[in-house]
C-alpha cells in the first residue's frame, strides 16, 4: 500500500506548548499532561521566547501538529560540539510515516543557520528504527563506552555498518528483566494499548497510564524477580493520549 502524506513545516507559537506535550505523551515519553509540563517548563520557559526559532513541527494537511524536535544547544559544549537535538518525537499513530527524515533534516539546517556546527542528538534502544535513520544521515555513533550495551543492542536490531567494530550481543541478553516482569504484571491488570514507565533510580516505582488514570506502584526487584510493594496512587487525567 502506497501511503501519501502533505507535510507542513512550521515553527513554535503562542501556546505550542500544549501541542508539544501531546505529541510526546503520545509517543509514550510521559505518563500524564502534568508531567509533560513539567518537563516542557523545566527546560523551556527561561527560553520561551527563543522556541520560535527553536521549536519545529510537522503538520498534517488538517493542520494537526504530528512531530516535533528542537534546535537546542547544549548548556556545557564538547569540544567543538556546541549544538542539540532535542525532544524528538512523533505521534504514536504517525509513527513508521517516514517522517523522522525531513523533521530532523529541518532542525538540522536550523542550528546551521544558528551558528552550530556540530550537534549531538540523544537516542534510545527503544527508538531503533529511527537510530538507523540517524546514521544514514550522517549522524556517528558518540562516546559509544558508556553506553555500550545500548550500542549492541542497536547493532543487533539493525545491523548498521556504523556498528561493525561493536562485539556481537546474544538475543537473551538484549531484553532488561525488569521491565519485561513489569510488562506482564501491568498487562494482567490493564486492557492493552497502555504506556507504561519503570523508574529505578532514586526511587522504584512502576507507572502507568491505561487512558483513562495514572497508577503508580512501588516495587522490589531482587535476583531477577519482580514484587509489588503497594499501589502507590491513583489520580484521573483530563487530556487524552491518543
Amino acid at each position: 500500500m502506497i501511503y501519501s502524506l502533505e507535510l507542513i513545516i512550521v515553527y513554535f507559537n503562542k501556546e505550542d506548548e500544549k501541542d508539544w506535550v501531546e505529541i510526546e505523551m503520545s509517543a509514550g515519553e510521559f505518563l500524564s499532561f502534568e508531567e509533560g509540563m513539567e518537563i516542557f517548563n523545566y527546560y523551556y520557559k527561561n527560553h520561551y521566547e527563543e522556541l520560535k526559532k527553536l521549536c519545529i513541527f510537522i503538520e498534517n494537511e488538517n493542520g494537526q501538529k504530528i512531530a516535533t524536535a528542537t534546535a537546542f544547544y547544549l548548556h556545557v559544549p564538547e569540544n567543538d560540539i556546541t549544538g542539540n537535538v532535542h525532544w524528538v518525537s512523533v505521534r504514536k499513530e504517525y509513527q513508521g510515516k517516514h517522517l523522522s527524515k525531513p523533521l530532523i533534516s529541518e532542525t538540522l539546517k536550523q542550528l546551521r543557520r544558528l551558528g552550530h556546527k556540530k550537534t549531538l542528538l540523544h537516542t534510545q534502544t527503544h527508538t531503533w528504527l529511527a537510530v538507523k535513520v540517524y546514521m544514514d544521515m550522517g549522524f556517528e555513533p558518540y562516546k559509544m563506552g558508556e553506553n555500550y550495551l545500548g550500542w549492541q543492542i542497536i547493532k543487533k536490531l539493525t545491523n548498521h555498518k556504523k556498528l561493525k567494530d561493536i562485539d556481537d550481543l546474544e538475543e537473551k541478553n538484549m531484553y532488561n528483566p525488569l521491565y519485561i516482569q513489569a510488562y506482564e504484571f501491568l498487562k494482567e491488570k490493564f486492557k492493552e494499548p497502555f504506556i507504561y514507565k519503570v523508574w529505578n533510580d532514586k526511587i522504584n516505582i512502576i507507572g502507568i497510564n491505561d487512558g483513562k488514570s495514572v497508577h503508580k506502584y512501588t516495587y522490589e526487584f531482587n535476583n531477577n524477580k519482580l514484587k509489588i510493594i503497594e499501589n502507590k496512587n491513583k489520580s484521573v487525567q483530563e487530556k487524552s493520549i491518543n
